[in-house]
């Protein structure tokens, strides 16, 4: 099973452990997994002294190998085993031992196998030698070994264990160790083709370039003679021939390690010979830094002071020295990791800059790191960079390089420029002045920096609001240096919020407001420990310049000696604080040319800020369409406006309609976001690939036209060969069932995003494949109705499917029938195949296409079980040869079809279930997984928890003793965790799970007619609590008042109402604004019950408060139901949201998000400070606690408006929109008589419309 790179993380190797660290990892798989690209190429130390002491430490360092070379030592066997276990055991796992073996000695291999290694053979020169070493390598004749099992050694379930119990101990230890030779001759290298091709189960090949060179009479490790560069560009191409990973020291520049590291699954870059050798350059420096003794002179050296420029009203609160200069370059690297890896805003044209400014530029770190990513993409060659500071004692050193392009000047920023320097920056920065900035100096600096700009130049300022960067874990300590600098910054009359001054000034600077960003280190807790560092570093060193040696008033003194404390203090109590960071980013642009008459209008979602609009109107002018149009035309252009200024008018106009939810932009850019979010990797809503991004104009002219959306998918083929270890049979089951409702989902989230009409077509791409894996046609069309069956009987509106002939024959009916369908499908496979590219060759695009190659390796995977039991033919090809022909067969006719889908539907939207780089098509994530490795749901069997969390996987690998197999329609369908939960006394019940939450609990068979009365309501309600909502459809008594009354008190304590115990949910048709919405038939907000129960609480410090107190249970029955498709209750389940939350936003920070909800009418409260995110009472999971905004607009009762009190706004649409998202939502259909239960405390609900006077009607009851 492969690993994904995301799953490694600081667990290194340890996610292929051995089922015992006295075990071989599972390298052969790393190998794979690593030239496949699932995880990053295997990076090895290289042990050259063997000893125990050295391998400890070494263990320790992260390494996925460390390679012991017992080939060039003089360690015995007990030394090698002591080695490889300290490595094993010492890392935990994290660390993969391989032993470069003395020669191929028999017995040598064994005791390197037994020790727990992988083995490397040195010195493989002939077919022969390498079959003699494999067959060391493996147990049982079967597998053409000699290797004998050591007694007392191999135990099963004593000694050692099993990864995979359907087969035996020495099969699992076959398929574990690596087995790599090592090629070092040139007969080596001539015999390297006949090796490969005669001698199965080498993992890689091993370039020993040195021993070359030796046997080739060159000297050297490496070196550009012609023959040495024939031999190892004969040694890649075999191996790329049978795509073989390669492996070899890979050291250097990092334009030669990336250059050296192609093809390499795995590499050696360090060493401790090396390691030790490179203390010389530190005994070196050490000695440059020792003061100069002049032999002649016994006098002491004398010391030269330091010279400190003297700085008159210098208001800066930290210091200028060495350790602060260097607190400031780590501070820029943790800004740039904040701002998401930019450092500069993406809508400023980079290829423009001419002429650059970095104002308090201090050590210069901003100025250098542009320069850098300039000159990396070729835009810097021309560029000149101006760092202006008040002092200079911080200006960096520049090199010959940098001389010319480079200049520091010292200037306060407070006061004008110096003429030669007005009107000639394309780009201004500026970066934390609130250490320095007076706030009655913000205008006056803001008009300084816009002087320098030239026309359509940008004035870029990120800003700390360090009132916001507060010790969130509220030690004593943190707080009082917070505090603390807070105070000296009132004092010095510093502006301690000045990003919140920023737009105002810049408006009266007649500067173009362009945007204003907000980064907080809440949405990054990967850089919990940076921020501490950085931001409490930087508190402290205000506290260390503020210092006094001499302070003079008792208060001084007091307060001296307790900034000494807390310095002193700092390194201990700095574990316990949370600092938080928020930056502020306020870009402006300086207008093309100035407007004749009036200040410039800033736009925010479409009003000005320079006067109250009244009905469009405003004090000064006219708003038209969003444009002040004093001296202005109504179209938004001056009367003697310039091209220049008609663009700029356009681009105001532009900016104004993505503010306008209803507009084009907005609906094209939320459809984007809809469609990234079913991404394969995905990971935060605008990372938009190429695939996406390019799709604006296409969605915003579609939305304009009112023009239907189609996507295409390849998909659906056939269900694979493999019955016996992969899939449960050959028709469409479970797994199928979901990802269609899946599908359909995104086709909904789309229409939603951009009411429009969004159709996907699912083109069944089997009849294209089958006959390369040995199905037939009929099974490919029997499969192909399956799938439309169920697309049918599911509800999916929004999918269509044709087959192969619809492409190639678009007169074709692509429901022909199963005769037809025989009659043609081999000619289709003729015509499809005409249709490549002339000279298309797919060995040589799977070297340059990278989604090629992904594909290909996709191939090769999903071939090793395909091809498991295939039938020898006559080719006298080996196994792993056939497969790499099949996979390169299955390219070619992949890029005919992908060919003739181009040419049939060229106005579609591509999508594709193989991974790639998603810039022509988009790889989609076809099966809502929880975890585990993606796989299509022919390829596998679906697994399902208790709690609804799917997984897949081939079936033989699925556990008997914690799984059951589910049969629907007399077939084998699914697996599901076993739990008593599906077992009810003297009941046979059947368990649907509906989609994207829930359960349906109905009698097995029609004929059976259980009671309500019948029903064990602890395990109803211990499965709700697993996965809500669970309905009983089609037992008797639920409308029984007494009967759903009795049953309510056999799951908990009934909470009543002010009506009792029971309240009614239907239309009363009652007008009046305060009403209670849910006795309506309007929409109501996503919301959970029981928020407006309120009750006093008291916090740690004792402060009285109120909360909401929620019941745990929602009981209800359906009396009557609408019967026309309204009134639906929908289901947000906070598992499935936290599932799906954007990486950004980890729930882990978010628990500390509160908001505040004011609800007026019927509920009219002030509900202040409410956590985002409790634990559920059972368990301690994640639930999400939340209440919808819902303007006056949308109700003609009461509304509620949600305010976040600690963060930033724009969580309210991110929990809005993933609340409804269609892999969170149930969208849930009443039928009369159905009883259901939610857990109210894991799921949040609301309803849709129905018309008015409609006979809906719920009864429900709330539960403890």
């Amino acid at each position: 099973m492969a690993v994904q790179s995301k799953h490694l993380n600081d667990e290194g190797m340890a996610a292929y452990r051995g089922p015992s660290l006295q075990q071989p990892h599972r390298a052969r798989q790393a190998l794979k997994d690593a030239y496949a690209g699932l995880i990053p190429p295997l990076l090895g130390f290289y042990c050259g002294i063997t000893s125990t002491s050295v391998a400890q430490y070494v263990a320790t360092l992260g390494y996925d190998v460390v390679w012991v070379d017992w080939e060039h030592s003089s360690c015995g066997i007990e030394t090698m085993t002591s080695i490889v276990q300290t490595i094993s055991f010492f890392s935990e796992g994290k660390s993969m031992p391989f032993v470069r073996l003395p020669g191929h000695d028999h017995k040598d291999v064994a005791y390197a196998l037994d020790a727990g290694a992988s083995v490397v053979f040195p010195q493989v020169d002939t077919v022969e030698q390498a079959k003699e070493c494999v067959s060391a390598t493996k147990y049982g004749l079967k597998n053409r070994g000699s290797r004998s099992a050591p007694p007392f050694r191999l135990i099963p379930g004593v000694t050692d264990h099993k990864l995979d119990h359907s087969d035996t101990l020495h099969e699992n230890l076959n398929r574990q160790a690596a087995v790599l030779i090592q090629i070092e001759s040139e007969k080596g290298i001539n015999n390297l083709d006949a090796i490969l091709t005669e001698v199965p189960d080498i993992d890689a090949v091993w370039l020993g370039a040195m021993d070359l060179r030796v046997s080739m009479g060159f000297e050297g490790m490496w070196g550009n003679e012609p023959e040495f560069l024939t031999a190892v560009g004969k040694y890649n191409s075999i191996l790329a021939k049978h795509d073989m990973p390669g492996a070899g020291i890979v050291q250097g520049p990092p334009d030669v390690m990336t250059q050296l590291s192609k093809g390499r699954a795995f590499m050696i870059v360090a060493s401790d010979v090396q390691a030790i050798m490179g203390q010389k350059q530190a005994f070196v420096e050490a000695r440059t830094l020792m003061p100069k003794v002049n032999n002649y002179d016994g006098s002491p050296p004398i010391l030269q002071p330091q010279e400190s420029e003297q700085i008159e009203d210098d208001l800066y609160l930290l210091p200028r020295d060495e350790q602060e200069t260097k607190r400031l370059d780590e501070q820029h690297r943790y800004i740039v990791e904040l701002c998401d890896g930019f450092i500069l805003s993406p809508i400023i044209q980079t290829d423009r800059l001419k002429m650059v400014a970095d104002v308090g530029t201090g050590s210069g770190a901003w100025l250098i790191d542009l320069d850098a990513r300039l000159r990396a993409q070729g835009e810097s060659n021309n560029t000149a960079f101006h760092g202006f500071d008040i002092s200079d004692l911080q200006f960096p050193t520049l090199s010959k390089d940098q001389e010319y392009r480079f200049k520091f000047s010292v200037h306060d920023v407070r006061k004008p420029f110096p003429k030669e320097h007005l009107g000639k920056y394309d780009l201004v920065h500026v970066r934390l002045l609130v250490w320095a900035l007076p706030a009655d100096d913000v205008d006056a600096v803001v008009a300084n920096l816009s002087s320098l700009l030239k026309p359509g130049g940008y004035l870029a300022w990120d800003e700390a609001a360090y009132l916001d960067s507060v010790d969130a874990a509220g030690t004593p300590e943190g707080i009082r240096i917070h505090d603390i600098v807070v105070d000296f910054m009132k004092k010095r009359n510093l502006c301690v919020d000045l990003p919140s001054v920023l737009r105002k000034s810049y408006e009266k600077a007649g500067l173009d407001m362009q945007h204003s960003i907000r980064y907080s280190s809440l949405q990054h807790p990967k850089l919990h420990l940076t921020t501490n560092k950085i931001i409490g570093d930087g508190a402290i060193s205000v506290l260390r310049n503020l210092t006094q040696e001499t302070p003079v008033t008792p208060e001084q003194v007091k307060l001296n000696n307790e900034m000494k404390s807390l310095i002193a203090s700092y390194p201990a109590t700095q574990q316990l604080m949370r600092w938080q960071c928020c930056l502020q980013s306020v870009v402006g642009r300086y207008p093309q040319q100035l407007p004749l008459r009036a200040p410039s209008v800033a736009i925010t979602n479409g009003v000005t800020t320079s006067g109250t609009a009244t009905n469009g109107a405003t004090e000064n002018g006219t708003i038209v369409n969003g444009t002040h149009t004093d001296g202005i035309k109504a179209n938004g252009t001056h009367e003697s406006s310039t091209k220049s200024e008609q663009l700029a008018s356009k681009k105001l106009e532009r900016g104004k309609s993505f503010s306008n939810p209803s507009s084009p932009e907005s609906m094209a850019l939320k459809a984007m976001v809809n469609l990234n979010r079913y991404r394969m990797s995905y990971k935060n809503d605008w990372d938009l690939p190429k695939a996406i991004s390019t799709l604006r104009p296409f969605l915003e002219n579609a939305i304009r036209n009112k023009e239907p959306i189609r996507l295409v998918l390849p998909a659906f083929p056939f269900k694979s060969s493999n019955r016996t270890a992969k899939v449960l049979g050959a028709d469409p089951d479970e797994a199928e069932r979901i990802s269609l409702l899946h599908l359909n989902g995104l086709c909904k989230a789309l229409e939603e995003a951009t009411k429009l009409k969004v159709e996907l077509l699912i083109t069944s791409d089997g009849v294209m494949y089958n006959d390369l894996l040995g199905i037939s046609d009929e099974e490919v069309w029997r499969y192909g109705e399956g799938i439309r069956r169920i697309a049918k009987e599911q509800g999916c509106s929004h999918i269509s499917f044709n087959r192969l002939g619809a492409l190639i024959s678009h007169e074709v009916d692509s429901t022909a029938s199963l005769d037809d369908y025989m009659r043609d499908a081999p000619g289709y496979r003729r015509q499809l195949e005409a249709l490549l590219p002339p000279g298309f060759d797919p060995a040589q695009e799977i070297k340059t296409n990278h989604d090629v190659k992904l594909t290909y390796l996709g191939y090769k995977r999903f071939l090793d079980l395909e091809m498991q039991n295939a039938a020898p033919n006559d080719s006298n090809l080996s196994l792993r040869d056939r497969k790499a022909i099949t996979a390169k067969n299955m390219i070619k006719r992949g890029k005919a079809y992908a060919e003739a889908i181009r040419n049939a539907y060229p106005n579609a939207i591509r999508l594709s279930i193989h991974e790639s780089d998603d810039v022509n098509k988009i790889s989609i994530a076809i099966l809502p997984l929880a975890s585990g490795n993606p796989m299509t749901p022919w390829h596998g069997a679906l697994v399902r928890a208790v709690n609804g969390n799917l997984t897949i996987s081939h079936a033989l690998n699925v556990s008997a003793l914690k799984y059951d197999l589910v049969y629907e329609h007399g077939k084998p369908s699914y697996f599901r965790e076993r739990s008593p939960l599906f077992s009810w006394t003297g009941m046979d019940l059947s368990f649907t799970y509906m989609y994207p939450t829930g359960i349906i609990v109905r009698p097995a068979h029609k004929e059976l007619k259980y009671s309500l009365q019948d029903i064990d309501m602890g395990k109803l309600r211990a499965l709700s609590e697993q996965c809500s909502p669970v309905v009983l459809r089609g037992f008797r008594d639920t409308k029984e008042k007494s009967v759903f009354g009795s049953k309510a008190k056999e799951m908990g304590t009934i909470l009543p109402w002010k009506e009792g115990d029971i309240m009614v949910v239907k239309d009363q048709m009652n007008d009046a604004s305060d009403s209670n919405v849910t006795t309506t038939n309007e929409a109501m907000p996503m919301h959970y019950d029981g928020m407006f129960k309120l009750v006093k609480v008291m916090d740690e410090q004792g402060r009285e408060s109120v909360t909401s107190d929620p019941p745990l249970l929602q009981y209800f029955v359906c009396q009557a139901t609408t019967g026309n498709n309204q009134g639906f209750t929908l289901f947000a389940s906070s598992r499935l949201f936290c599932h799906y939350l954007p990486d950004k936003y980890p729930i882990e920070e978010l628990r500390k998000v509160r908001w505040t909800c004011h609800s007026g009418g019927y509920f009219d409260h002030h509900v202040p400070s409410l956590p985002l995110v409790v634990s559920h009472p059972v368990d301690a999971r994640p639930c999400i606690r939340w209440h919808e905004p819902w303007p006056k607009t949308e109700t003609k009762y009461g509304d509620a408006s949600i305010t976040i009190d600690n963060g930033d706004q724009s969580l309210v649409g991110l929990v809005d929109s993933l609340l409804y998202d269609e892999r969170v939502c149930l969208r849930f259909a009443w039928e009369e008589g159905d009883v259901l239960v939610n857990d109210n405390m894991e799921m949040l609900h609301t309803r849709t419309a129905f018309e008015r006077g409609a006979e809906r009607e719920l009864w429900r009851i709330h539960v403890s």
